[in-house]
Parts: C-alpha cells; structure tokens; sequence
C-alpha cells in the first residue's frame, strides 16, 4: 500500500470520530461549496484560515458540538469546495451570506480564525441581520505592515511551534491537489487587507482571542484590531501561538462557549 493511500485510510477514519457529523455539498452562485455539520442546538459556524480547511477545528469540534449545532466551512478553493473563478478575498462573505440564506438558519454565531477572521468581519458588517454574535480568533482584518516573504517565514516559525502540528484530515486535504496560484492571489490580497471600514458598522456583541505567542499575527495585530472595535472582549490565551483551536482546543472551546451563553 502506498503512502498516500495510508494516509487516506487514515484520514478516513479520524474523520469518523465525531458523533453526529455529517458532510454536505451545495452550488452557490455557481461555485460548489463544502461543509460538515454536528450536534444539536443554536447554529455556530466555523470559517478556517489562509490555506487550510475545515479540519483545522477537528480538536476543538467535539467540545463545540456539546452545546452547539456546528458547520465546519471549507471556504472556496479550499478543502472539497471547488472555485471556478480567481480567488477574491471580498467576493467570499457575499457568497457565504447567499448559503446562510439558503440554508434558512437562525442568526448564527460566527467564529473566524486568521484569514477566515477577515471573512467574518466582511460577513457580519454586510449582513447584521444573519449573524448575532461574532468570534475573532487571530484574526486577519488590519493591514498586515509585512511582505510576503517575511509573513512566510513566520507561517514557517507559527506551524513548528508546540501543539501546532496539523491533524492527518487536514494535511489529507491540503496535499490533495496543487493550489499554488490560489494561495498566491490569497496572500497578495490578504497582505493588503484592510477592513476596518467595514468594522465601524459592527455594533454586535464580538470576542477577539489571540495567542499571545503568535509569530504569524503577532499580539500587536491583536491590540490594533481590538482598537478598531472597541465595543469588543479582548482576551489573550497564554503560551498559545496562532492556532488556539489546535494546541489549546479545549480552553479555546471554553472560552467561545463562555461568550455565546
């Protein structure tokens, strides 16, 4: 058996360890969208960051579904979502906002986790009346003030730190298929991203939670981003690097959980 088809075999069954979840197919606006839903209760939904998938919440996933019906996005280009056209970091709100429509969900909770953040913010400014709560987890959304090669070389520092190796589902889906002209116009566009226009006209009760050892988004880009909302709970998580969900997902599942009460 070869390597990759161990790795499937692998992939496939860490994936069966969550109760209740399921995975779905949609086609919004023409593209094809992916998601994954478990547990019961009010909707949470869960946006990934820059070149990753939905597994990035695998850790933290059986402690959200305790109180929470969840849905794992694999945002377009990303994971089993399929995208059609060239990648725009402003084009992608839009279209989750058509998919929430359609889905017919109450207002949601909506967590967004470093690029995935940037979404989240564009997604509840441009549509209050879906979204009633908003979690920022190092959170992309100021300007980043960083070239692509310095940021790479952080990425590099952020994915060798402790608790940030990534589960077997979701190296699975980032090997499944080359992405390297996504990933380039998703960096170009995220290095110039600003939205803190967007971020004057959300008045809706927001959690910014930041790792306090992040090389990627260092805690600086936290505080400024907790400066353009000041309406926010800002709280940092100790000895934690850029991806809470991964090496601290049950205190980072506490602490979402905490706030949506």
């Amino acid at each position: 058996m070869t390597s990759c088809s161990l790795a499937h075999n692998l992939a496939v069954k860490l994936r069966k360890k969550i109760p209740s979840e399921k995975r779905h197919a949609c086609i919004i606006n023409g593209e094809r969208l992916s998601y994954r839903s478990a547990g019961s209760g009010p909707p949470l939904v869960l946006l990934h960051g820059f070149g990753v998938s939905g597994y990035i919440w695998q850790r933290a996933l059986p402690y959200l579904i305790q109180r929470r019906q969840v849905f794992v996005i694999d945002l377009p280009g990303h994971g089993r979502s399929k995208l059609t056209h060239p990648w725009c970091l402003r084009e992608v709100a839009p279209l989750l906002a058509s998919w929430l429509r359609q889905m017919a969900l109450p207002p949601i909770a909506l967590v967004g986790h470093s690029m995935g953040g940037a979404i989240a913010l564009h997604l509840a400014a441009q549509t209050p009346e879906l979204v009633e709560r908003l979690v920022l987890v190092d959170a992309a959304g100021v300007p980043f003030q960083a070239s692509l090669a310095v940021l790479a070389a952080r990425s590099v520092r952020s994915m060798l730190q402790p608790g940030g190796g990534y589960p077997w589902p979701l190296v699975f889906d980032i090997l499944r298929r080359p992405r390297l002209r996504l990933l380039y116009q998703t960096a170009q566009q995220l290095t110039s991203s600003d939205f803190r226009a967007e971020m004057a006209a959300i008045t809706i009760p927001t959690l910014i939670l930041w790792g306090e050892r992040d090389p990627l988004l260092p805690l600086e880009m936290g505080k400024a981003l907790s400066m353009a909302l000041p309406h926010a709970t800002f709280l940092t998580l100790p000895n934690c690097g850029h991806r809470p969900p991964l090496s601290q997902p049950e205190l980072f599942s506490r602490l979402v959980l905490e706030f949506l009460l």
